[in-house]
């Protein structure tokens, strides 16, 4: 059967208490400090009882926004390209004989850089040269023919032996009729002037063919000389593409063929490519809407030659890069709605081809825009947003929209003025509708003007007059 509870009988004595033996087993040492403690309590004297006293609201670190003008960016990535690539090929065949550079090498426009074989050619141009020698001389023999004045001769010759046969047929004309002259010696005459007569014709057409054959021939020289001209031209061409040249200036890659090699002129084989740097363009894509606000304001500004653009390379966060757009799309993407754009930098060689940037377009000017540092914005599912303390030191949530970076700085748009004081710093220890005590930063403290000083503190002193009233 249970043993009913016993109730714990405290005596008193100038040597102490007195404890039953229902609790010798605890710890001696820990009862006599409660038992201590308790006759301190009982006989401490008649004090006011203790109350509980709400801690100060906390202080909290804020800042104005700033209100300023400011320029809007279109930021976009893209990637660097070349303003001219040029890839070396062979326009004759023929084995290699010099390399004039190492791989990786800048070189100059008109820098030889490979030579072919020059022999064959050289031998080639000589002979092209004796072939044009020989047809300037037949050209000249042409020119100086006296075929037309023997022909001319042969027909004077001609008509007179013709006037001749002619007189003495008629003078034997009238001998006959006279029975003077025999039908025989007659007939004789008669033949002789028709052969004269036929000779004489036969000059005619000889000195026409003469005057034919001059022109012909002078003709033919010329074309035999302007056809000699042309290959002399060509064996000087053959000649000069022995020796391949930078076309530009830049940066030459890695050669393909090495000396000895032979090399065809079949225009498959690319024995090196040179890329020009400086300048160097950069390539990106931005919607439809930007360009429309970067071509507004692009209009406005008249006076300026061409759209600035901005570059960085890497990790950075600046643009240190500046340069114009010198083209743009002519047509939308209507799979992306974005359009293509390009710009040119000069570039000292610390931007390659193929490297990936960001590029950054001023679209358009914001007089008044509002900006808070970036350590001030929070983000969650329904947007972004900044804590302000209102004018009872209470928390407040206002949605604003992010935009342009300025520094450390955030341009937003929303619910928002200059005179608010928005929490700079530490936005995951407070919470809407919560009481705080805000505290500008303000000029260091040796500095400081005394109005300012107590205007700094008087958020304080208005918590301990809070905590005060709360004791009471």
């Amino acid at each position: 059967m249970s043993q009913p509870h016993r109730p714990v009988v405290l005596r008193s004595s100038l040597s102490g208490f007195y404890v039953p033996n229902l609790f010798r087993r605890t710890s001696t040492r820990l009862l006599m400090v409660g038992l201590v403690a308790g006759a301190a309590a009982t006989f401490g004297g008649c004090g006011q009882p203790n109350s509980y006293q709400a801690p100060p609201p906390p202080q909290v670190d804020v800042t104005n926004p700033i209100q300023r003008a400011v320029t809007s960016y279109v930021e976009q990535t893209g990637t660097a390209q070349a303003s001219e690539r040029v890839e070396l090929r062979a326009r004759i065949s023929g084995f290699l004989t010099e390399r004039n550079f190492e791989d990786g090498d800048y070189v100059k426009a008109g820098q030889v850089l490979f030579v072919i074989d020059e022999e064959p050619f050289q031998v080639r141009l000589q002979y092209a040269n004796a072939r044009l020698n020989e047809a300037a001389a037949n050209l000249k023999k042409a020119e100086q023919s006296k075929a037309r004045e023997i022909a001319q001769a042969q027909l004077s010759l001609r008509q007179s032996e013709y006037e001749l046969a002619r007189i003495n047929h008629e003078r034997n004309i009238g001998l006959l009729n006279q029975n003077a002259l025999s039908r025989q010696e007659y007939d004789r005459t008669e033949a002789s002037l028709k052969t004269t007569e036929a000779q004489v014709i036969a000059s005619k057409a000889e000195l026409e063919q003469a005057a034919i054959n001059y022109e012909t021939n002078i003709l033919s020289a010329q074309a035999a000389l302007e056809l000699a001209k042309s290959d002399v031209n060509t064996a000087k061409i053959d000649l000069g593409y022995c020796r391949i040249t930078a076309p530009i200036n830049g940066r030459i890659d890695r050669r393909a063929v090495d000396i000895g090699n032979y090399i065809s002129s079949d225009q498959t084989l690319v024995l090196a490519s040179i890329v020009q740097v400086d300048p160097i363009y950069a390539y990106a894509a931005i919607s439809e809407s930007d360009l429309v606000k970067i071509q507004k304001q692009h209009h406005k500004d008249q006076g300026k030659s061409g759209i600035p653009i901005l570059m960085g390379i890497g990790d950075e966060r600046t643009f240190p890069y500046r340069g114009t757009i010198d083209y743009i799309s002519p047509s939308v993407q209507s799979g992306t709605g974005t359009v293509q754009l390009r710009g040119v930098f000069s570039n000292a060689g610390d931007v390659m081809p193929g490297m990936f940037i960001r590029v950054r377009i001023p679209s358009e000017e914001q007089p008044n825009a509002i900006l808070v540092p970036e350590r001030a914005l929070g983000y969650d599912q329904a947007g972004t947003y900044v804590y302000i303390v209102n004018k009872d030191d209470e928390i407040e949530r206002r949605i604003v929209v992010a935009k342009d970076s300025i520094d450390s700085m955030k341009v937003v748009e929303g619910n928002l003025s200059p005179e608010d004081r928005v929490i700079a710093d530490g936005l995951l220890k407070v919470r809407p509708k919560m009481k705080v005590s805000p505290v500008l930063p303000g000029p260091p403290a040796d500095t400081a003007p005394a109005a300012e000083a107590s205007d700094v503190d008087a958020p304080a002193g208005k918590a301990a007059e809070q905590s005060a009233n709360a004791s009471s």
